[in-house]
């Protein structure tokens, strides 16, 4: 298991949230922590924030810390925390751990200030082609023989057996991507299978790095967009 110093991260992060800011948090298995240490912030710093809650586990959790919430609908993000598996040069990243990639999409298209957090090893010149997808569980088997014309495709299971499911209820495909095809043409295509509802793939959106390094816990590295 990947070991993150939480604190070092939060400090950073905080540190570019401005007062009366609208901040997103990814529910990621790290974030009831994340939470935690961000309204110790604010009570020490006395600062004003709104959160936007990423999973129903959220929104229950910020009422119980008595935080101030306020929706999408109502008003944009101005900085997101988000973890990826990898990111490539170009602020292209992947992820993999997610309750839904609607959810992270729509928070990553909002976000004034996307920061993603990366493992230093995963800071990659081409991004791997293992790419998840959020599918309807509605007739799923078509829709997983219909993404077999862009590679090997499966569907994620729990170690169980059973199927894994989105917060919303939707099923993940894998999908090992041929390798002819650019991420770039599979990221607008395959959004004309029926079935396929959002994937985990995110071209340029990423406005900041924090970069951790596992052998080096207490050093962070931030890279802003070129």
């Amino acid at each position: 298991m990947i070991d993150i110093n939480i604190s070092l991260i939060v400090e950073n992060f905080f540190n570019l949230i401005k007062d009366e800011d609208v901040v997103a948090i990814d529910a990621y298995k790290y974030d009831k922590e994340i939470i935690d240490e961000i309204v110790k912030l604010i009570i020490l710093r006395k600062k004003n924030i709104f959160f936007v809650a990423t999973t129903n586990s959220q929104a229950r959790y910020y009422d119980q810390l008595g935080q101030r919430t306020i929706s999408l609908n109502e008003k944009e993000i101005d900085i997101a925390l988000e973890f990826v598996n990898q990111i490539d040069q170009y602020n292209n990243f992947i992820k993999k751990n997610t309750t839904s990639f609607i959810r992270d999409k729509m928070v990553s298209q909002s976000a004034l200030n996307l920061i993603v957090v990366v493992d230093k090893r995963n800071v990659v010149d081409n991004l791997d082609k293992d790419i998840y997808l959020e599918i309807s569980s509605f007739a799923w088997q078509r829709t997983l023989i219909n993404l077999q014309s862009y590679g090997v495709a499966r569907i994620v299971l729990y170690k169980d057996g059973s199927y894994f499911k989105t917060e919303i209820g939707h099923y993940l495909i894998r999908l090992s991507l041929d390798s002819n095809i650019t991420l770039e043409d599979f990221e607008y295509s395959v959004r004309n299978v029926p079935g396929v509802l959002e994937t985990g793939l995110f071209l340029g959106v990423a406005d900041t790095l924090f970069i951790f390094d596992e052998d080096n816990k207490d050093h962070l590295e931030t890279r802003k967009r070129n």
